[in-house]
């Protein structure tokens, strides 16, 4: 059988069910008064339940919801924790290179005076 015939024949057995429903309080031997208040006492009933589970199901979220939120806060310290580590290593690494960098160019000049003055020795 195909889904969407499968589908179909759910639908027709639920619009069934309703109609036959209906017809039973429609003719039922109860009053008509009566059969009102059984159904306007179900119909309280049920939406009591319906919102005290809501309510529940309501709770139960915002707790969990609460839950992940301090999992996160922790989780971003620890990386905010971790950022300022990794940036206070590379900006000691940052130095120690220009540091590094200033030697060798000072070095390098040494180097470039002094051939400069054995180059003028030589042309004098």
């Amino acid at each position: 059988m195909c889904s969407k015939c499968h589908a179909e024949g759910i639908a027709t057995f639920v619009l069934g069910a309703l109609v036959g429903a209906a017809l039973g309080v429609l003719f039922a031997p109860a009053k008509g008064e009566t059969t009102r208040r059984k159904i306007k006492r179900w119909a309280e009933d049920a939406y009591e339940e319906g919102k005290e589970s809501l309510a529940g199901r309501a709770e139960e979220l915002k707790e969990r919801v609460l839950s992940h939120a301090e999992e996160l806060k922790g989780k971003v310290a620890q990386a905010k924790v971790r950022a300022e580590e990794l940036k206070e290593k590379f900006s000691e690494k940052a130095e120690e290179m220009k540091e590094r960098a200033l030697e060798k160019t000072e070095d390098l000049r040494g180097k470039a005076a002094d051939g400069l003055e054995k180059a003028a020795k030589k042309i004098r």
